[in-house]
């Protein structure tokens, strides 16, 4: 990998993000391999690229109009074997305010990517997403 492979992921996944943002879903599912897999920050799998759309299509109102408040930055890109690639990026959503709650929250998350040359680009074979405090919900038992 050199850093015109670096730079083609980096702006690949530019692109993947704001077509996210503007739930664009069936473009941005496009930088997905067909047996793609995808873990959700809340732990669900889905298996492969239609499983992966159809799931980030299913989202509420309140939340679409929220997307334009979310950002994503590539953190790191690393070579694990000619035409495989292991990407991290960041990704942040201020004043994120979940279906039928009042208050807005921040919140923030890594993804994990592993990314594979297919003919003259580069596309996501799987990601995991992880939000950092993703257990800010938890409580814990009474001792």
């Amino acid at each position: 990998m050199d850093a015109d492979d670096e730079q083609r992921i980096r702006d690949i996944l530019a692109a993947h993000t704001d077509l996210w943002i503007r739930h664009e879903m069936d473009r941005w599912g496009a930088y997905f391999t067909e047996d793609s897999d995808f873990i959700t920050h809340r732990g669900i799998w889905w298996r492969t690229r239609r499983e992966n759309v159809e799931g980030h299509e299913d989202v509420p109102e309140s939340v679409l109009a929220q997307k334009k408040n979310y950002s994503q930055e590539v953190v790191s890109v690393r070579e694990l074997a000619p035409d495989v690639a292991l990407v991290h990026t960041a990704w942040s959503w201020p004043d994120h305010v979940l279906p039928g709650q009042d208050s807005a929250s921040d919140r923030r998350g890594y993804i994990t990517l592993v990314m594979v040359r297919r003919a003259d680009t580069w596309l996501i074979r799987a990601a995991h997403n992880t939000r950092v405090n993703g257990l800010d919900d938890f409580t814990p038992p009474a001792t």
